[in-house]
């Protein structure tokens, strides 16, 4: 095989050098969007890279992406007013300790371990994997790249049920001292909140999951081609019960026999994927950013209960 082969690129159609792509089967353009693999220093003549021979061809798909890429970034309008109230959107309450003390309030509680979680980009998003996991907009707060401790926060119970109250990302040991609600951008910032509510993702099918943009390219291509074979197939039926129940099998605490959460690697990539139940089920939950006390980023948090407060209220 020498650098002059020629092969076709899956994802674009055209023509690439084979020695220029870290992929067979994608051209060095495709590889650098959808799995973040080292691009070609284009440079063109004749319509075409004298260094990879790609042609700047474009599939549907990408181009979707830079589409959405163009109009992720919020207006002016916008930020201004999220100055003005992101004081008020901030938690006020430790979600830290969820992770380091056994009582909350009135109930004892207990930290599931789930294995790591790989942001090869740092720019991340949550959302109902089972119904957003395509299309979720990630958050305007970013984090160094990198993998990182996925934990949960368990509420054992039984009168309730082991409940899942917070997820965390362990970004670094050290401690937050303010806690930001993750924001994409897109939210009514003029909608009245009412003193228990904030901004968060929807729930619609009882799941939670966090992952990076570059998760989420590497599953919308997986998913695509699965599509191609059958159209009539979704995530839940065809990909994540089966996995979710094996899943419980090999990991029983604090799990019932459906399974409440798994670690997914996407097929063919070290994109993977922590999904969780969302503590009392379907309905939108906030994701926080905690910062040290130098103002980094330390952990990321997926608030589900709040602990003393909703358990106070089911009693």
């Amino acid at each position: 095989m020498t650098e002059k082969e020629l092969a076709v690129c899956n994802e674009c159609g055209s023509l690439f050098f084979k020695g220029s792509s870290q992929m067979m089967g994608l051209c060095p353009e495709c590889a650098h969007i959808l799995y973040g693999y080292p691009n070609c220093p284009h440079h063109f003549q004749n319509g075409r890279c004298t260094n990879c021979y790609w042609d700047g061809s474009k599939s549907e798909y990408i181009k979707k992406q830079n589409q959405q890429e163009e109009t992720i970034m919020p207006t002016a309008e916008w930020l201004n007013k999220y100055q003005s109230i992101k004081d008020k959107l901030a938690c006020k309450t430790d979600l830290d300790a969820y992770f380091t003390e056994k009582v909350i309030g009135n109930m004892g509680v207990d930290v599931l371990d789930i294995g790591t979680v790989h942001f090869p980009t740092g720019t991340i998003f949550a959302c109902d994997p089972l119904v957003e996991l395509e299309d979720a907009s990630p958050f305007l707060q970013t984090i160094p790249a990198g993998t990182y401790p996925v934990k949960i926060c368990v509420v054992p119970s039984e009168k309730y049920g082991d409940r899942y109250a917070c997820v965390k990302v362990e970004v670094s040991p050290e401690k937050p001292v303010r806690y930001e609600l993750g924001m994409t951008g897109k939210e009514d910032l003029d909608e009245e909140l009412e003193e228990d509510e904030c901004f968060g993702f929807g729930v619609d099918a009882g799941m939670g999951c966090v992952a990076d943009i570059q998760t989420q390219a590497a599953f919308q291509t997986y998913w695509a081609k699965r599509l191609e074979e059958d159209p009539d197939i979704d995530p839940y039926n065809d990909l994540f019960c089966d996995l979710l129940e094996e899943n419980s099998k090999a990991h029983p605490k604090y799990q019932l026999s459906y399974g409440d959460w798994l670690n997914w690697t996407v097929p063919d990539t070290d994109c993977n994927l922590p999904i969780f139940h969302s503590g009392w089920g379907d309905g939108a939950y906030p994701v926080y950013f905690g910062y040290d006390a130098k103002d980094e980023v330390c952990a990321v948090y997926v608030h589900f209960i709040n602990i003393e407060d909703d358990y106070q209220e089911q009693a």
